[in-house]
């Protein structure tokens, strides 16, 4: 059994579900239709913890507000939409175009708010997709799943005070964690964070 197989992420910290949801795997699309959300970012919760349960990515697609209340949000594999067809086209490029990754896929997710019960209700859920999902030791390298903690972060900061490198941290929190496939994130992710985190406190710093 993989680190997804129970319905949890460790590479997010998700917290326990606000909703009794049963099997991630075994879920129906009734079984999702019949699913309420107080809020959104409950709902939010459920389809990445489910997208990473059943191994693909997920990201945000759109959203209609009224008067400040988020009347509807939808979320979509990644693999949704495609590149425009000249991007693709070698001729006149000046480099070979990248590798096609999105595939028109249609699974998505949406929830819409009712007025009457005052709770999110699942509106669609398309489960099927068009492509090879990702294996289980492919899945927590899926941009959508990846993500480094606030308390990684903060544990390189202070190995850094004590001269210690943020890779040699890297590799320790990997040992820690069990694996390269369980700590959540890459070293490049760590470094991009470290980057981030610089150039936002120079920002601050010039603001002032």
């Amino acid at each position: 059994m993989d680190a997804f197989e129970n319905g949890k992420q460790p590479n997010k910290g998700v917290e326990d579900m606000a909703v009794d949801v049963p099997g991630f795997r075994s879920l129906t699309i009734a079984d999702v239709r019949a699913l309420t959300f107080e809020i959104v970012d409950e709902a939010e919760r459920f389809y990445s913890t489910y997208s990473a349960v059943v191994r693909f990515g997920c990201m945000k697609d759109g959203k209609g507000e009224s008067k400040g209340l988020i009347r509807w949000r939808q979320w979509v594999c990644c693999k949704e939409r495609s590149r425009d067809k000249k991007y693709l086209e070698a001729d006149g490029l000046s480099r070979t175009p990248r590798k096609q990754t999105r595939v028109n896929c249609q699974a998505r997710f949406r929830i819409n708010y009712n007025d009457g019960s005052r709770v999110y209700m699942v509106k669609i859920f398309v489960l099927e997709h068009n492509h090879e999902l990702a294996t289980g030791n492919q899945i927590a390298f899926v941009r959508a799943h990846r993500h480094v903690s606030d308390a990684a972060l903060a544990l390189t900061n202070t190995m850094t005070r004590v001269s210690i490198r943020p890779c040699h941290t890297y590799e320790y929190m990997v040992e820690q964690a069990g694996g390269y496939s369980v700590v959540g994130f890459t070293m490049k992710d760590l470094y991009n964070k470290l980057d981030q985190q610089r150039w936002t406190s120079l920002f601050e710093s010039d603001s002032k």
